[in-house]
């Protein structure tokens, strides 16, 4: 099993961590958890490429989380690697059938994303 770097993280609006980047890809929170859970993957950050500090899966009342503590304090270290903010969709259908265009912001959002995290 080889150490999986964490480079980015993106978090949605309330500040949970959503997606791990890694060289390798984007990986979704929820699921890296469960790797780590079931001892499949082992995710690795620190501040600098000489750090290497093990990522843990911890349980909680709203599900699992990621955390990671590189510098001795209480908080979660993986919130320093954030770049990026996801908006998540409603999983609620849509009660109009219009088609709605995205705006402008949203697609230069988009554009970027894919330029910054797109396939190599």
């Amino acid at each position: 099993m080889s150490d999986l770097k964490i480079e980015v993280v993106a978090r949605d609006e309330l500040g949970a961590i959503v997606a791990l980047i890694t060289p390798h890809g984007v990986v979704d929170a929820t699921y890296a958890s469960a790797q780590i859970h079931r001892g499949e993957a082992c995710y690795v950050t620190g501040p600098d490429s000489y750090v290497r500090v093990p990522v843990r899966a911890i349980s909680a009342m709203g599900g699992s989380y990621l955390y990671a503590n590189w510098d001795g304090t209480r908080r979660n270290n993986l919130h320093d690697l954030a770049a990026v903010r996801v908006r998540r969709l409603s999983t609620e259908p849509a009660t109009d059938a219009r088609v709605v265009e995205p705006s402008t912001r949203t697609r230069r959002v988009a554009a970027l994303w894919s330029r910054l995290f797109g396939s190599r």
